[in-house]
């Protein structure tokens, strides 16, 4: 039997529909993170889709175990770095506690509605870009091998449109023609309310630096921030200008040009192996650091402790996901970039 998460939206419904198609014994899981998360509504249409292909719903309560993964969030913001809560979520809830509810109701195998394309060779298995344009695989980056020998993803062959369309054929009204927002406890204000509500901190004024440490201008608070950023500094400065990074104790925010990002890689931390079995010497490889963007070259260089340097000519955020493919835009390795690098050795260490 297999376990379908479904969230009441159109990707989800047409997971399930799928698998049903294919007459496969189903039953239905809904994840409650908290009292309006997901809606009412959703809860609804996940019954309501259940009730349509006649298997059994079962709504769970997740909100103690998602509690971490905000926590994790404000927590990394406020010391400086830029968290992606999605990447945790998915590793310990949408597929670690989905996968022990499933086996508590004798299913083998979980299904979600990401657009994600699983193969395997040799014993191992790994996860790489499906046909939908807005692949998901990035945010999988940490699921483990036993995770995604465990997991199916039936729309690693089709695109949202034809998802919708599916949903449609199968007179599934309730659906809306809608897609996910980027992490699901963030309202419509942004991610600094949320994180001031939740954890009282205040944002306070501070100064804008260069790379000289020369004060510039003013900014509303280090929080509001993130490196990288170019739009939304607050004033203009003759030429265009990236956040080169921040410091949440002095409360200052440091831009610069371009050319004067000082940094030539990272280290990634908490390494997940997917394709590869180990990195016992440098590998080339294809690199994403945010999830809306084209991946570029880098080298993995393995380091002792597990731990890996990466040779990256791009501009990073401490906590982000680093996500390693090769040229069939599978996935490597993924891991959380964690110290910037001036310089990079170039020989394992």
């Amino acid at each position: 039997m297999i376990a379908v998460a479904l969230s009441g939206g159109t990707d989800s419904a047409a997971a399930a529909i799928r698998l049903h198609e294919g007459r496969e014994e189903l039953v239905g899981i809904t994840l409650v993170f908290d009292e309006e998360n997901p809606p009412a509504i959703s809860i609804e249409r996940a019954g309501l889709l259940c009730a349509h292909l006649k298997i059994r719903h079962v709504v769970m309560d997740a909100t103690s175990q998602f509690t971490t993964v905000k926590n994790y969030f404000c927590r990394e913001y406020l010391a400086g770095t830029t968290p992606n809560p999605c990447v945790v979520c998915n590793r310990d809830i949408k597929f670690g506690l989905l996968q022990k509810q499933a086996d508590e109701l004798g299913a083998d195998r979980i299904a979600t509605g990401h657009y994600v394309r699983k193969a395997g060779q040799g014993g191992r298995v790994w996860l790489g870009r499906a046909k939908e344009r807005n692949s998901q695989e990035y945010f999988l980056g940490l699921l483990s091998q036993d995770a995604i020998r465990k997991s199916l993803f039936p729309l690693h062959d089709i695109t949202r449109d034809q998802a919708w369309e599916l949903a449609a054929r199968a007179g599934l009204h309730i659906l809306k023609r809608e897609t996910s927002q980027d992490v699901c406890f963030i309202g419509a204000e942004g991610y600094i309310p949320f994180i001031t509500s939740y954890t009282g901190f205040e944002l306070q004024p501070g100064d804008i630096l260069n790379r000289r440490g020369v004060v510039i201008g003013r900014h509303k608070g280090a929080l509001s921030y993130t490196i990288g950023q170019r739009k939304g500094l607050g004033m203009g400065f003759g030429k265009k200008v990236y956040v080169l990074g921040r410091d949440m104790e002095k409360n200052t925010v440091t831009v610069g040009g371009r050319e004067q990002w000082p940094y030539r890689g990272f280290t990634m931390e908490q390494v997940n192996l997917m394709k590869i079995p180990a990195l016992n010497e440098p590998l080339a490889a294809r690199m994403k650091v945010r999830y809306r963007q084209d991946a570029q070259d880098a080298l993995l260089i393995p380091l002792t402790g597990g731990r890996t340097a990466v040779r990256y000519e791009g501009l990073f955020s401490p906590g982000q996901l680093a996500v390693a493919y090769d040229r069939k835009d599978d996935i490597l390795c993924a891991g959380i970039i964690g110290s910037p690098l001036k310089d990079v050795p170039v020989t394992a260490g």
